[in-house]
């Protein structure tokens, strides 16, 4: 038989085990209801503050896309329509080139036309709710080659996986490094490569300048607006550089679930 003693010792560890284990569960139960109302917390702060990033970047293209609807007009267009408007003038001095002429004047206004429908384009509301990084990347590396200063080519696919506020996110990013290429690299070349996965979108630009010395010790705004956009984004960017030229790497996840575990 047990002695009293050994009841009442065994209830009260019992107890006491009962207890300890108790306050440990609610401890537990607290901490994790707290951090999931931290968890939460921060993703509604990201939330908004890809918000807020979206549209500093919608402004920034839409500013960007006015200034060269402003340069193509004056440049392309008017120039195209000065050239349609000497052909009269051709088929009164000599009638004999009369059908070559319109023939000619049929083929410009038809260029002329494609053209202003590709402009405008730019200027439809839902072209920034259907942006495309790869359309408009296109019509990026054929403005700055037409200037003849260096050569940028792309290897991309047609469609990438990503919704179109992220691609018009990632454009900027991209946008703002080819920038940078162009004006501080000194290269002759550059690349842009971008593959897709299961997991994720990467994408490198590269060229063959002069590379940088300071490890972007000195970052300016342009660098910090791109490693920010990049954390929205939930991805990684990084810079390498040698004698041979610079790079700067980036990689987009297609979801969530590694950030957050």
């Amino acid at each position: 038989m047990f002695k009293t003693s050994e009841v009442y010792s065994a209830v009260i560890l019992i107890t006491v085990i009962f207890i300890v284990l108790s306050t440990g569960f609610v401890i537990f139960i607290i901490r994790f209801k707290l951090r999931q109302g931290l968890h939460h917390q921060e993703k509604m702060k990201m939330a908004e503050e890809f918000s807020k990033q979206l549209m500093q970047s919608q402004i920034e293209v839409q500013e960007a896309t006015m200034s060269m609807l402003g340069q193509e007009l004056h440049d392309n267009i008017c120039q195209q329509i000065s050239s349609i408007k000497l052909l009269p003038a051709i088929v009164r001095s000599n009638p004999a080139r009369a059908e070559q002429t319109l023939e000619e004047m049929e083929q410009y206004l038809g260029e002329t036309i494609n053209d202003i429908r590709n402009l405008t384009k730019a200027m439809d509301k839902e072209w920034l709710e259907q942006f495309d990084l790869v359309a408009n990347l296109e019509t990026e590396i054929k403005r700055i080659n037409a200037a003849n200063r260096l050569t940028i080519r792309m290897e991309t696919p047609k469609a990438l996986p990503l919704e179109a506020d992220k691609q018009l996110m990632l454009f900027r990013i991209v946008q703002e490094a080819l920038q940078n290429a162009v004006r501080h690299s000194g290269a002759s070349e550059i690349g842009i490569a971008v593959s897709t996965g299961t997991t994720g979108i990467d994408l490198s630009i590269m060229d063959n300048g002069k590379g940088f010395k300071n490890n972007l010790k000195s970052e300016g705004l342009g660098i910090r607006n791109m490693k920010h956009r990049t954390s929205l984004l939930k991805g990684t960017i990084e810079w390498t550089s040698n004698d041979s030229g610079s790079a700067v790497r980036i990689s987009i996840p297609l979801t969530d679930t590694a950030h957050e575990n």
